[in-house]
C-alpha cells in the first residue's frame, strides 16, 4: 500500500526519503537494492503536486523525536552517505518538524 508523503512534517517528526524519479545515476530497481544494502527497508510513498504531477519516493525513515534534537545535525552522517551514492543530491529529502518558537518551560501567573 502506498501512502502520501507529507510536505510539511508535524513538530518533532522527521522524514528521510529519496525521490526515485529524480535519481540520475541508477534505475529505480538499482536504487532500491542499493538502499537495502545500506541497511534501509524502503517503503514507497508518493506526493502529488497541484498541477497533478506525481513524484514517487522511497521512504527510509519516519521518526518522532524531541524537536530540540532536530536543531542539531540530526541524520547528518546518513545524509552524507546517501549523497555519496545518489545523484542528483536534491533527490534526497529530509523534511524536519522543527518548532520555530520555544515554548516556555513554566508559566508564571500573577
Amino acid at each position: 500500500m502506498m501512502l502520501e508523503l507529507p510536505i510539511i512534517p508535524k513538530v518533532g517528526e522527521v522524514f528521510l526519503a529519496v525521490e526515485l524519479s529524480a535519481i540520475q545515476n541508477m534505475t529505480v530497481a538499482e536504487t532500491l537494492n542499493r538502499l537495502e544494502n545500506m541497511g534501509y527497508n524502503p517503503t514507497l510513498r508518493y506526493r502529488q503536486s497541484k498541477d497533478g504531477s506525481i513524484s514517487v519516493y522511497a521512504l527510509l525513515k519516519h521518526e518522532h523525536i524531541n524537536p530540540d534534537i532536530l536543531q542539531s545535525d540530526y541524520l547528518g552522517e546518513e545524509l552524507d552517505a546517501l549523497a555519496e551514492v545518489i545523484q542528483a543530491p536534491d533527490a534526497i529529502v529530509s523534511p524536519r518538524g522543527i518548532s520555530s518558537v520555544k515554548k516556555p518551560s513554566s508559566i508564571i501567573s500573577v
